[in-house]
C-alpha cells in the first residue's frame, strides 16, 4: 500500500497540488493507511513513533474534508509543546497553501492573549495549540467549536507525561458529538487507552513500527549548548570548520531571516531559504549556493526538501527537529555525490533526551563535538591571518598598494608598522572576528 502515490489516495485537488509543490510523491506507511481512513470520516487511533510522517497523515485528509470557504475553526490539533504546535501549524499552512483566504492559528502559553484573540476574531479554519491555553480560550468564550469537524491529539502519551491529560479530556468533552477524532501516540499507557475507548469508539487502528535508517558517509556530532549561547557556538563552528558550503536548519520561517542577518553581519555569505520566497527567489538562492556566490543557507525543513547541492560539506542543526524523518532528511543534504559529509547538532539541556531517539533512527551514535578553547581559537586566527597575508604578498596590485601606503605614512609622519596596524584594525571593524586582535 505504501507504493501508492498521493494522487491515488483521493485527496482534495488543492491539497494534492500543495503536496506536489513541496516534492512529496509516495506516502509513508502511516500516511498510506491513515489517509483513506480519515478521508472516509472514521475516528483513528495511530500508534507510531515520532518521525513516521504522522503530521501529513492527519493534516492532508482533514484539510480535504473541510469547507475552506468557512472561516470558523473546523480542525483543532492539540500538541504537548509550543515547539511542536508551531511545527504542526507550519505544516498545515504549507498543505493549505492553495486554498484562498485560509488561516492557521497557533495558540500556546507564554504568549499574550490579545494577538490570539485577534486571530480568532479574524477567523481561522485550523487551530493548533497546547491544551492549557486552548482550554483558557474555550472557558473565556474566545474559541468556539460549533463548526468543528475534526480534533487531533498529537503525541498523546507526551501530553499525559507532562500532566495535560485532564485539560485534554476537558477539551474533548466540549467538542461536538459528530466531530471526527484522531489520536496519535508512541505508546499506549492505560490512561491514553481509556481516553481512546471513551472518545474514539469504533476507531480505525494503525500501528507503525519506526524504521532504523543508516546515514552513510556522514559523520554526526552533537554539541550541548545553552539556548542563549547558540549563536556564539554557531559562529565559532563556522570559523573553525573547513566548510565549502553549509546548510543550517531552523524551525521557523522567521528564524531563517533573523539568523541570516546576524551571520551576514559577521561577514558570512549567507541567504535564507523558506516558504516565504517565491519560486524564482528560491531557484536563485539555490543557484547562488551551487555557484559559490553564497556559502551558507539558513533553511526550514519544508523549504530544503529535495535540495541537492553536491558542494554542501556541512549540515548544522541549529534547532533540533521534532521528527526523526526530518533529521534524516536534513543530514542527507550533505555526503552527496560520493563525498564525505559532516552533521553537527546543537542541543539545549531540555532537548538532550532526543539524542537516543535520533541515534536509533540513524543507527549511528553521535560523537561529542568540542569547540576550540579561546587560546586555541586565537592561535588558529593568527595562522589564518598569516596565511592570507602571505597570499596577498604575491598579488599584482601589491606594488601600487605599497606606494599608496608610503605616501600616507609620509604625509602623517607614521612608520609602516603603524599604517599596517591601522589597516588591520579597519579590516576588523569591517568584518568583526576576522583578525586575531582580541
Amino acid at each position: 500500500m505504501s507504493e501508492l502515490s498521493f494522487a491515488e489516495l483521493g485527496l482534495d485537488p488543492a491539497v494534492l497540488e500543495a503536496v506536489s509543490a513541496v516534492g512529496y510523491e509516495t506516502p509513508s506507511p502511516i500516511q498510506a493507511q491513515a489517509i483513506p481512513a480519515l478521508l472516509a470520516g472514521n475516528h483513528l487511533l495511530g500508534v507510531a513513533q515520532t518521525g513516521t510522517g504522522k503530521t501529513a497523515a492527519f493534516a492532508l485528509p482533514l484539510l480535504s474534508r473541510i469547507d475552506a470557504s468557512v472561516t470558523d475553526p473546523q480542525i483543532l490539533v492539540l500538541a504537548p509543546t509550543r515547539e511542536l504546535a508551531i511545527q504542526v501549524a507550519e505544516a498545515f499552512t504549507t498543505y493549505a497553501s492553495k486554498f484562498r483566504n485560509f488561516h492557521v492559528l497557533p495558540i500556546y502559553g507564554g504568549q499574550d492573549f490579545y494577538p490570539q484573540i485577534k486571530g480568532l476574531r479574524r477567523g481561522a479554519q485550523v487551530i493548533v495549540g497546547t491544551p492549557g491555553r486552548m482550554l483558557d480560550h474555550l472557558r473565556k468564550g474566545t474559541l468556539k467549536l460549533d463548526s468543528l469537524k475534526a480534533l487531533v491529539l498529537d503525541e498523546a502519551d507526551e501530553m499525559l507525561r507532562m500532566g495535560f491529560i485532564d485539560d485534554v479530556e476537558a477539551i474533548l468533552a466540549k467538542t461536538p458529538e459528530n466531530c471526527q477524532r484522531a489520536l496519535f501516540s508512541a505508546t499506549m499507557p492505560p490512561q491514553i487507552k481509556k481516553v481512546a475507548q471513551t472518545y474514539l469508539r469504533n476507531a480505525t487502528e494503525v500501528r507503525i513500527e519506526s524504521e532504523t535508517r543508516t546515514v552513510e558517509r556522514i559523520s554526526q556530532f552533537v554539541l550541548p549548548v545553552y539556548a542563549e549561547r547558540k549563536l556564539d557556538a554557531l559562529t565559532r563552528i563556522l570559523e573553525v570548520e573547513p566548510i565549502d558550503a553549509a546548510i543550517i536548519f531552523v524551525r521557523t520561517k522567521a528564524e531563517t531571516t533573523m539568523l541570516a542577518e546576524k551571520l551576514s553581519a559577521r561577514g558570512h555569505a549567507v541567504a535564507p531559504l523558506s516558504g516565504d520566497l517565491n519560486q524564482r527567489q528560491r531557484e536563485q538562492t539555490v543557484e547562488d549556493l551551487k555557484r559559490g556566490k553564497k556559502d551558507i543557507i539558513i533553511a526550514t525543513d519544508v523549504a530544503a526538501r529535495g535540495l541537492d547541492v553536491s558542494r554542501i560539506t556541512h549540515v548544522i542543526n541549529y534547532d533540533v527537529p521534532y521528527d526523526t524523518e526530518a533529521y534524516i532528511h536534513r543530514v542527507g543534504r550533505t555526503g552527496r555525490a560520493g563525498r564525505e559529509g559532516k552533521a553537527i547538532l546543537l542541543v539545549t539541556p531540555r532537548e538532550r533526551s532526543w539524542l537516543r531517539t535520533l541515534e536509533r533512527a540513524t543507527n549511528s551514535p553521535m560523537e561529542a563535538y568540542e569547540l576550540p578553547s579561546p587560546v586555541e581559537l586565537k592561535k588558529m586566527r593568527e595562522q589564518q591571518f598569516e596565511s592570507q597575508l602571505l597570499g596577498f604578498a604575491e598579488d599584482k596590485k601589491l606594488a601600487k598598494a605599497m606606494s599608496l601606503l608610503d605616501e600616507i605614512a609620509e604625509r602623517n609622519d607614521m612608520d609602516m608598522a603603524m599604517v599596517a596596524g591601522a589597516l588591520a584594525c579597519w579590516m576588523e571593524a569591517a568584518q568583526p572576528g576576522s583578525l586575531p586582535l582580541e
